[in-house]
């Protein structure tokens, strides 16, 4: 019996070090005088500093042709703190998309991140795709 509650105790300490409330909350593309960059705030609404953090995405160019992924590393986001972040873009930035968003503490181990913009952006993909099917057969410039 005594084991039994000792492992159900190690499982409940277990969960409250490795959750975190972590969440993007905004990101955006943004470019001035031939200089462009992915911009965007992280939340961490817990009460634990995560000191690595990083940004998967891809560039789209203009005849909505992907680039290969390109990961960018953030830093720590402060306990019950934001973290706004830029990630310089080489070249024009047409278009992009956030492949995933990570965060990890300072044993390595990985929380929960929740994207609040991906359901916006998914809910654009049709129009996106019938753009681009435009745009690779001549149809729009």
């Amino acid at each position: 019996m005594r084991r039994n509650v000792l492992f159900i105790l190690l499982i409940v300490s277990f969960s409250c070090f490795s959750k975190s409330d972590i969440s993007l909350e905004f990101h955006m593309g943004v470019g001035t005088n031939g200089h462009y960059e992915i911009g965007g705030t992280m939340e961490n609404k817990s009460s634990e500093t995560l000191p690595y953090s990083a940004l998967t995405y891809i560039t789209i160019d203009k005849n909505c042709v992907p680039s290969s992924a390109k990961v960018a590393n953030l830093g720590p986001i402060k306990a019950n703190g934001t973290l706004e972040f830029r990630i310089p873009v080489d070249g024009v930035l047409s278009s992009y998309r956030v492949l995933s968003v990570s965060a990890w503490n300072d044993m390595g181990v990985p929380v929960k991140v929740d994207d609040k913009t991906a359901e916006i952006i998914k809910n654009r993909d049709a129009e996106f795709m019938n753009s681009c099917k435009l745009k690779r057969a001549g149809g729009a410039h």
